[in-house]
């Protein structure tokens, strides 16, 4: 077993479009912290995700859009009859930087779009509907910093 950074760009954007959630974590005005699971995509080098038109978590961008964003994938358990040898294989990546609401029209369909075809692959999905696209939110990460860490063996 080897835990180890991961380096390389590409290897951090492919455990970003395989992972099927992703948790957001944002700092409310009382200064403690929020986190949520979201579906997500990773498009074009930011990271994408479908909420309500309000709520907390939008209502913790506005202020304070600095956001830290986690998704990770479990490969396998390793059960062992010894707690010490027992482990988990996974990849996992840690984004910092800085999340807004999307509000063009156009920008917002596509972001869900693009959402839909990652969670409909394989069926044949209508793209997101006018009303579907009038009354759902969503927020776009601009990505300032990017690690990741794998367990392998």
């Amino acid at each position: 077993m080897s835990k180890q950074w991961i380096t390389d760009r590409s290897e951090m954007e492919a455990i970003l479009n395989e992972a099927v959630v992703g948790s957001f974590a944002t700092v409310c005005a009382d200064g403690s912290p929020y986190v949520v699971t979201v579906n997500h995509v990773y498009h074009q080098g930011k990271i994408y995700f479908h909420c309500a038109l309000k709520g907390k978590k939008l209502d913790n961008i506005a202020h304070e859009p600095r956001i830290c964003f986690e998704a990770h994938i479990i490969d396998r358990l390793v059960i062992a009859a010894k707690a010490d040898d027992a482990s988990v294989r996974y990849r996992s990546v840690i984004v910092n930087g800085r999340a807004k609401l999307v509000t063009d029209p156009k920008a917002k369909l596509d972001a869900l779009t693009i959402l839909s075809a990652k969670y409909t692959t394989g069926y044949d999905a209508a793209p997101p509907s006018d009303k579907c696209t009038g009354v759902t939110g969503v927020v776009e990460i601009e990505i300032d910093e990017m690690t990741g860490k794998k367990n392998i063996d």
